[in-house]
């Protein structure tokens, strides 16, 4: 049921959602005021604040504390709780709001944090690109609308040639070096709706919607003339093996995309490295089959180390 009111609230305007914390808020006024004085309800105005606070924002948590604290104040009264001084309720009511307020506060501190957890844990730690649970995540969900769509895709897939040298020679801390370097550069090379993701040690992932084999043989030959150039000035006895899987339509599974990019990589990898291999692909099939129309290969530059 929680799920189910999470699901549903998330989707909700922030007036919406204060249309059901006001039902909230009405409904334990209702029950306080049936009830009479001697039966506390305090902690059930924290579940309209909260919802709120949530769901709304702070600004939203303080406004039903201050509703709240009314409500509680006005049921107070006509109940009929007689106070030896007339300021008692009053006082009340205030020392109320202050708790509802600093719930609120709390709240919103919690969800913070609990949003930035969850955000980390999409993160590779080390280049600050998304983890290859998160790049397929978010890769699926644009892909499920492509293909849909019939709208264009590429997949490429990068690994860096003779890493293993940079780190036995240099140091991991070089090593590290070189992968949040390699990341940078990737990021300033795509747009802002492409998708970057660390698969593993020293290889990537770039998914690119929209994208036709000329705009992706645009971007990743540009991208590779950056990444060989800093190599170079750096001094860097590195290589890039690059495979790039080019849907006419996409494909419905990411994991399908994947794995014809990682090929085309690693047949790479087995022809000299430090190149680019492209291949054109039709839509696969439900099955998953590979497809038998258009294939195109298209290899750059001259393989081996730069």
């Amino acid at each position: 049921m929680l799920s189910r009111l999470d699901a549903f609230l998330k989707k909700r305007l922030p007036s919406q959602v204060a249309a059901v914390s006001l039902i909230f808020v009405a409904a334990i006024a209702a029950l306080d005021h049936a009830t009479g004085y001697e039966m506390s309800f305090s902690i059930f105005y924290l579940v309209p604040i909260a919802l709120a606070t949530w769901y709304g924002g702070l600004h939203l948590g303080i406004f039903f504390s201050t509703v709240g604290a009314m409500a509680w104040l006005i049921m107070d009264k006509t109940a009929g709780h007689n106070y030896s001084q007339a300021i008692i309720p009053y006082w009340n009511a205030i020392v109320r709001f202050g708790f509802f307020i600093v719930s609120a506060i709390l709240f919103i501190k919690v969800k913070s944090q609990l949003e930035n957890e969850q955000r980390m844990a999409r993160l590779d730690s080390l280049t600050g690109a998304m983890n290859g649970r998160a790049f397929k995540e978010e890769t699926q969900a644009i892909l499920s609308i492509a293909a849909r769509y019939g709208r264009p895709t590429a997949m490429g897939y990068i690994d860096l040639d003779n890493f293993k040298s940079v780190n036995d020679t240099l140091g991991h801390a070089e090593g590290d070096h070189v992968i949040r370097t390699f990341a940078s550069i990737l990021s300033q090379s795509v747009r802002k709706t492409d998708l970057i993701g660390r698969m593993g040690g020293d290889e990537f992932a770039i998914f690119l919607p929209e994208t036709t084999s000329s705009g992706a043989a645009t971007m990743f030959e540009n991208l590779r003339e950056r990444l060989l150039k800093e190599a170079k000035e750096r001094a860097w006895s590195i290589g890039f093996s690059i495979g790039v899987a080019v849907f006419r339509t996409a494909p419905s599974s990411v994991d399908e995309a994947v794995k014809l990019a990682d090929a085309l990589m690693y047949r790479v990898k087995k022809g000299g490295k430090n190149n680019i291999l492209f291949e054109e692909f039709d839509l696969l099939d439900e099955a998953g089959q590979q497809p038998n129309g258009k294939r195109h290969q298209k290899p750059l530059g001259e393989p081996g180390r730069p």
